[in-house]
């Protein structure tokens, strides 16, 4: 398992290799909680799982727990380049709504660097 970690425009985008399983999962962890201490504005996330052999539960868990970790302080997470069997642990899990699925690096970076506005009352 590798983590190669880039930015655009205040997004960090992480770019997953191979498997995404238990023990390793601790170096993704550590990898995006190092990041984010260094983070002075609301956290914009981008996990690219192209490189990506396979998952368990305990690699959803991971960014489970980096979702929960960011969300209550306004941060985001998309994720691209999902293959069939990462997505369907997802939807499994039903947490399609709560990780953004784009095609590109460049969509997703769009999306989460212009959100939906709020509708007027």
């Amino acid at each position: 398992m590798a983590i190669i970690q880039s930015e655009r425009d205040g997004v960090i985008i992480f770019k997953l290799e191979g498997r995404i399983i238990a023990p390793e999962i601790e170096e993704i962890i550590d990898t995006v909680q190092s990041v984010l201490s260094q983070i002075k504005d609301t956290p914009k996330l981008v996990f690219d799982f192209k490189d990506v052999t396979s998952m368990d539960s305990s690699g959803l868990g991971s960014l489970m727990k980096i979702y929960s970790d960011i969300h209550p302080i306004g941060g985001t997470i998309a994720v691209i380049n999902v293959n069939k069997h990462v997505k369907n642990l997802i939807v499994m899990a039903r947490l399609i709504t709560v990780f953004r699925n784009f095609d590109s690096e460049d969509e997703a970076v769009w999306a989460l660097l212009n959100p939906p506005s709020e509708p007027s009352q």
